[in-house]
């Protein structure tokens, strides 16, 4: 008995290291049983000579032995249905043996969608290459790169949208605190730890690849990025009904028009400059620009200012496409598609949004005011010290050169604090 044990396993175990899952059942091997003694070199042959008694007889039935598919699929495989259980047909090329079954209507050849779904399980999905990091080898990011190409017109009718959904499983939506052009943003709270998050999600569903590929850029560079205390944390993202999800830290609220007299009627500009040009730095530094600051994407944590959406986030480097963000904060420079200092898009994106806060007014996306922002002029700000307005105005220069990186406009505002 556990010998049959030990080999049923071994056989299950073999079956389940092959490089793909062939056969549409397990084969019953030959011999399961071998005769006594047969690694038993004390044999007793009197023993042996005694005859076995008859076995009873079989009722009439016509029998044939199964197939055996040869363990190379290729590209064969094509989906199909048997009865009431899909289906995948096998080509030409395989070699059966064995007796035609007669008697009965000849069966398709197929391959039942149970063993491809297992044959999923045991492969892993394949792993999306982090533009903002150093890359990998294919062999790193994909091992079963060659294996996976035979099952790929199967895979998506496998990994569809029809499972159970994380985002209704995981979290307890609240409410809606965000809503934008091509995502919304929930207050949930997180069934499994009890803590609240924000989840932004796409607004329309993401059937093609490149809509996929862009929708996770943010993604990658979030988690390129890492912690810092002035970017707003990041802690998982999915796909799910072919729409992305991402878990983000909850924040009080953004510096958005509504939010604006509150928040800096006691002169909060300064601190609100310094910490999101420190979140600058830790970007820059990190060879990426964020090129879509605006006070709609600073939010606020227990009085501290924090740096997010980063939706059009690239490379210093240009290796990335680059996607401008809203026109009123952009420079003169990326509108005429000039990106030789990316980083320097983000100062001037700074500076005039700073200037926004405390003018308290929206800027108008054309106009007097639109142009002469773009050409580094600012008119006079009353209750506001002259050093932090010709400090904004040299963030807001023309000339992308003459703006201060993000670690010089660290210390010049440390300067005005001290004053």
């Amino acid at each position: 008995m556990n010998r049959n044990q030990n080999q049923g396993s071994e056989d299950e175990s073999f079956i389940l290291s092959q490089d793909l899952f062939c056969t549409p059942d397990y084969l019953t091997p030959e011999n399961q049983f071998p005769l006594k003694g047969f690694h038993d070199f004390n044999i007793n042959f009197e023993e042996e000579d005694v005859p076995c008694p008859k076995s009873p007889e079989k009722p009439s039935t016509s029998k044939g032995k199964r197939r055996r598919i040869d363990s190379n699929l290729g590209d064969t495989l094509s989906s199909t249905s048997f009865g009431d259980q899909p289906v995948v047909e096998l080509g030409n090329d395989f070699d059966f043996v064995g007796e035609e079954v007669t008697g009965m209507p000849k069966a398709r050849d197929y391959v039942s969608h149970s063993a491809i779904s297992l044959r999923c399980r045991v492969m892993p999905p394949p792993c999306i290459r982090n533009p903002y990091l150093e890359s990998l080898s294919e062999r790193e990011m994909d091992p079963f790169e060659n294996q996976r190409s035979k099952f790929e017109g199967l895979f998506p009718t496998l990994t569809g949208g029809n499972s159970l959904s994380r985002y209704s499983t995981d979290f307890h939506e609240i409410e809606l605190i965000g809503k934008g052009n091509f995502s919304n943003v929930f207050k949930v709270l997180k069934r499994i730890d009890g803590c609240m998050y924000a989840v932004k999600c796409s607004t329309r569903p993401l059937c093609r690849e490149p809509e996929r590929m862009k929708a996770l850029m943010e993604v990658q560079a979030l988690a390129a990025l890492g912690f810092h205390k002035n970017i707003v944390g990041y802690h998982s993202s999915w796909f799910e009904n072919e729409q992305v999800y991402i878990q983000m830290e909850l924040c009080d609220h953004s510096l958005s028009v509504k939010n604006r007299p509150a928040l800096l009627a006691a002169g909060h500009e300064a601190e609100a400059l310094y910490q999101v040009a420190s979140a600058l730095q830790f970007i820059h530094e990190k060879g990426m620009a964020h090129l879509d600051v605006k006070p709609e994407n600073i939010y606020v944590k227990n009085g501290v200012y924090k740096l997010g959406d980063f939706g059009c986030a690239t490379l210093l480097d240009n290796s990335l496409p680059i996607e401008e963000g809203d026109a009123r904060y952009m420079p003169l420079e990326i509108l005429n598609e000039n990106y030789g200092h990316l980083d320097k898009v983000d100062i001037f994106s700074l500076g005039v949004s700073i200037f926004d806060l405390i003018t308290r007014s929206r800027l108008l996306e054309s106009g007097i005011q639109f142009f002469s922002l773009k050409e580094g002029k600012l008119p006079l700000v009353p209750g506001v010290s002259m050093q932090f307005q010709n400090l904004l105005k040299v963030m807001i220069d023309p000339d992308p050169v003459k703006r201060p990186s993000a670690a010089e406009l660290m210390e010049r505002i440390l300067k005005i604090a001290k004053h």
